[in-house]
């Protein structure tokens, strides 16, 4: 006879609380404090941002790094530099996070929704090319929970019509796509240090990567009021509209000592995802997150699948029951983009793959203070709620 369900009453798999994340200690503390006590706290009276930016750069192979506020003033820095406009189009997945679309709002263009993958839940490019007019300006390449998109077959279908791709690498740093690093293949690769990111700049906090000198040179105007570069004192001399997009020092001290944990953030983040892996894989019912031969995952998370029919429940009541059991599950992007009020009215082509996938997908935890007893606990969890409604 099988195990009560918590959710009906019966025994939790676990009642203590999961390790935090982010990981934030004595060193980051110490960072943010020095910054605190030397009064220089913006890009325009200390250093830290500068030197976040370098290091940045450095991490990922590429020539420039823009810091910026947040990941979602990063897509509209980049798209703002690109000079995309009114009535331009950017093709954006159907199945993401909003702010890889509402930043196209921002500058007046259209939104156009593509499909995405089946197995890897990123941008199809086959959806993209049906989407393609003569108005398409840019692409968001969104590399979706840390696995990146096809750009190989996307660069293929952009760059002979002029179309600018712009890597949206928010939940992929570190990521690889055929042995290189996310974000240094399209235009740009724009970067996410939200809280719970492969890695944080404290809280919040974005950057832009890209090869290009004038295109970097622009963005940093953009982010700081259209404000044209001046030696020594300021002179207030503004050549086009910008915005105040910038990161602070203490972002960036924080950033710096998270920087030069990144590596073993990944390391850690492969390892828990392989061990997930290996045990869900038996249960049969949930189908873990693939990951294409082009790719090496970053696992921001841990996307599961559990096919329509395969149990005798549906999604939303499947992760409340496992959350019911204290291991935190959460259903993924329920709503998708073409179907979210802001966007109500643009007239975009269905995606059914997005609208299946919506209420398919759970995730599950992988950050990099889990231990293997904590994952042990995820796997019983998900066995316990999967047998119980096993058909």
């Amino acid at each position: 006879m099988a195990e009560a369900l918590a959710i009906d009453g019966g025994p939790k798999v676990r009642t203590r609380p999961f390790p935090p994340w982010p990981a934030l200690g004595d060193e980051d503390v110490s960072a943010v404090a020095d910054v605190l006590r030397s009064g220089a706290l913006t890009q325009l009276s200390g250093g830290a941002v500068a030197a976040f930016e370098d290091a940045f750069a450095a991490w990922n192979g590429s020539p420039h790094c823009v810091a910026t506020s947040s990941g979602t003033t990063a897509i509209h820095t980049a798209l703002t530099a690109l000079d995309i406009g009114p009535g331009d189009e950017v093709i954006v997945p159907a199945h993401t996070f909003i702010a890889s679309a509402t930043p196209a709002l921002h500058q007046r263009a259209v939104p156009v929704f593509a499909d995405v993958d089946p197995e890897t839940y990123c941008l199809s490019p086959e959806s993209v090319a049906e989407r393609i007019t003569a108005r398409t300006k840019a692409i968001i390449a969104v590399h979706l929970n840390g696995h990146p998109v096809d750009l190989d077959a996307l660069l293929a279908r952009a760059e002979p019509r002029g179309i600018a791709v712009i890597e949206d690498c928010a939940q992929a740093h570190g990521a690889l796509y055929n042995g290189r690093k996310v974000g240094t293949i399209g235009r740009v690769g724009c970067f996410s240090f939200w809280e719970d990111k492969v890695m944080t700049t404290g809280g919040e906090g974005g950057a832009v990567v890209t090869a290009e000198d004038a295109l970097a040179e622009r963005m940093r105007r953009i982010r700081h009021h259209g404000e044209g570069p001046t030696e020594g004192q300021r002179a207030y001399y503004h050549l086009e509209l910008g915005y105040n997009y910038r990161l602070t020092s203490m972002q960036a001290a924080t950033g710096l000592v998270q920087l030069r944990k990144l590596d073993g953030y990944l390391e850690a983040r492969r390892r828990n995802a392989a061990y997930l892996t290996a045990r869900l894989s038996t249960l049969g019912s949930v189908v873990p997150p693939p990951v294409a031969p082009y790719a090496v995952h970053s696992y921001y998370k841990y996307v599961c699948r559990l096919p329509t029919g395969a149990l005798d429940t549906d999604i939303n009541a499947f992760v409340r029951a496992v959350a019911a059991e204290g291991v935190p599950a959460q259903r993924r992007y329920p709503t998708p983009l073409p179907k979210q009020p802001v966007f109500a009215g643009l007239g975009n082509a269905p995606c059914p793959v997005a609208e299946r996938l919506a209420g398919e997908l759970f995730t599950l935890l992988v950050h990099p203070t889990l231990a293997p007893e904590d994952l042990d606990d995820v796997v019983r969890a998900i066995g316990k709620v999967a047998g119980a409604y096993h058909s």
